[in-house]
């Protein structure tokens, strides 16, 4: 699954909203009732769902984003943050207008009222998807770790809890928390991302976990 993050210069977005509308897309999308079998994306999802489940995060700006827009997927805005969610292809099927978009090395800053360390999952309150603290993760990894947790999220909580996400437009908060409170939500997390090692991180790098309650 391809995730394209908007990114215009005069205005970027902060690190915490692109996660937080990536993850919301991703969910949005598999939701979706075309990802359903007999759907206009049910085999595209249905077969990504059977493999390795990727994500890659790239950016686009201007006419390029406006070209994103053309492929079948689910676009979120959030709090000043943009991200298109695309129908999962093959690595050797990526559309033309995606393969040319950068994929590594962005930053992007947060307002400091944007991160927060510490945030309370509530039985019918968003999703809360947690970072690690280490290793710092890019801003593209974070989205695409965030978004991974909250599809596990989605796929696996209980059939009435997923109904009342989905009543809330699937609200996802993120939290940065510090190494300690990290040991400890690993404990008790509902979701654990652990990564391939295939990008930025070692292989077994725990980078994500969700909660909702």
């Amino acid at each position: 699954m391809q995730l394209v993050i908007r990114l215009d210069r005069a205005a970027p977005p902060g690190h915490t909203p692109v996660c937080e509308a990536a993850a919301r897309a991703v969910v949005r999308l598999v939701a979706d009732e075309r990802c359903r079998p007999g759907g206009s994306w049910g085999g595209e999802v249905t077969r990504w769902l059977a493999g390795r489940i990727r994500k890659h995060a790239r950016r686009a700006k201007g006419a390029a984003w406006e070209r994103v827009q053309e492929l079948p997927g689910v676009t979120v805005n959030h709090a000043g943050a943009q991200v298109r969610a695309v129908v999962p292809t093959s690595l050797d099927a990526v559309p033309h207008q995606l393969a040319k978009l950068q994929l590594q090395g962005l930053d992007l800053a947060d307002e400091p009222t944007a991160r927060h360390s510490a945030i309370d999952a509530e039985p019918a309150g968003p999703v809360v998807v947690s970072i690690t603290p280490e290793p710092v993760l890019s801003t593209g990894k974070a989205a695409a770790a965030a978004g991974h947790a909250a599809q596990i999220a989605w796929m696996t909580m209980p059939d009435d809890r997923r109904a009342v996400w989905a009543a809330a437009g699937f609200a996802v908060r993120v939290e940065h928390p510090a190494a300690e409170r990290w040991r400890s939500l690993r404990a008790r997390a509902q979701v654990t991302v652990t990564d391939a090692g295939l990008t930025d991180v070692q292989p077994g790098t725990v980078t994500a976990l969700a909660r909702w309650s």
